[in-house]
Parts: structure tokens; C-alpha cells; sequence
């Protein structure tokens, strides 16, 4: 018996879609784009290699990780898809724009 998609992990996959169609041309190649599903043992969508949306169907709760250094981790717990969307898309453009250079405030 095959199960079908919960209401969160078929969000995640049109996630994942939206995400193709927007840098389909624009992902550098030292890292690109992961987009895959996968259930280990819920449903996961890792985005590149420090990047994930886990579903917890659970709780109903998304939970997204970006492992930003060794020892610096940010991360979003919400039941707000559109948030998820919001938080990925600025992560996604921001990582294919290159590296930003900041200048300090005196």
C-alpha cells in the first residue's frame, strides 16, 4: 500500500519546484542546489548541502535548519507554510547573489 502525501510534505515538494523554476539558471556550481525529498523517518526537503525543511507532521510544524559555521545554526519552527516560503526565498537569493560586503557603523 503506497501512502499518499501529507497536506505539509506535498507543500514541501511545490516548495521545491518553486525553487527550480527560480534559479534554474542562477545556482553556482561550487554548490548547487540539492531540492530533494526525502523521509528519514518524516518528510525532509534538503535544499543544498547546510540547508533543510523537515516536516513534522506530528505537530504539523515546519522546521527549517541553515547551518550558517561550525558552531552558528539558525533555525525556524513554525506552522506558517508561507513563512517557510518567505525565510527559504530570502536564503536561496541571498546565497546565489554572492558574497556581501558589510561596512561597519561608527
Amino acid at each position: 500500500m503506497l501512502h499518499f502525501p501529507i497536506r505539509g510534505e506535498a507543500l514541501l515538494v511545490k516548495l521545491a519546484d518553486l525553487l527550480r523554476k527560480q534559479v534554474a539558471s542562477g545556482a553556482p556550481e561550487r554548490d548547487p542546489l540539492l531540492l530533494t525529498m526525502s523521509r528519514c523517518p518524516g518528510s525532509r526537503l534538503s535544499i543544498d548541502r547546510i540547508a533543510y525543511v523537515d516536516f513534522l507532521a506530528d505537530r504539523s510544524t515546519y522546521h527549517v535548519v541553515i547551518e550558517a559555521a561550525a558552531d552558528a545554526r539558525i533555525t525556524l519552527d513554525t506552522t506558517d507554510f508561507d513563512t517557510v516560503v518567505n525565510f527559504v526565498v530570502q536564503y536561496v537569493t541571498g546565497r546565489n547573489s554572492g558574497p556581501v560586503a558589510l561596512e561597519a557603523v561608527s
